[in-house]
């Protein structure tokens, strides 16, 4: 928040001493200004970069992202496990009601041969 108001400053100081057409060594003064702002502006984000905090902020973040990503691993497992077991059951059903029924149909034909 600070840098944006301290540039939006350094803007608003330039656009009035441009239209004020200042002398040239303030015109001057001003981009050595301008330039150190610039610089420290830089200087601020590295800082904020490398602060321990940010590092612990991607720490962190690294961290969650790999314990996500290990929960959607077992949940998939689980549902994959669920599903062949699923899928096992219905096989099974399956081929019981095929075998009843070919009984039944055997059934039937020796029961219209008699």
């Amino acid at each position: 928040m600070r840098v944006s108001r301290t540039l939006a400053a350094v803007a608003a100081l330039s656009a009035c001493l441009a239209v004020a057409a200042c002398s040239k060594s303030t015109q001057d003064k001003t981009g050595q200004d301008l330039k150190a702002v610039g610089a420290d502006t830089a200087q601020a984000a590295k800082d904020v970069a490398n602060a321990p905090a940010a590092k612990e902020l991607g720490s962190d973040i690294k961290q969650g992202t790999k314990e996500a990503a290990d929960k959607t691993a077992e949940a998939t497992k689980e549902a994959a496990a669920k599903l062949k077991s699923g899928a096992d059951q219905a096989g099974e059903k399956l081929k019981s009601g095929a075998q009843q029924a070919a009984d039944k149909t055997k059934d039937a034909v020796d029961n219209a041969k008699h």
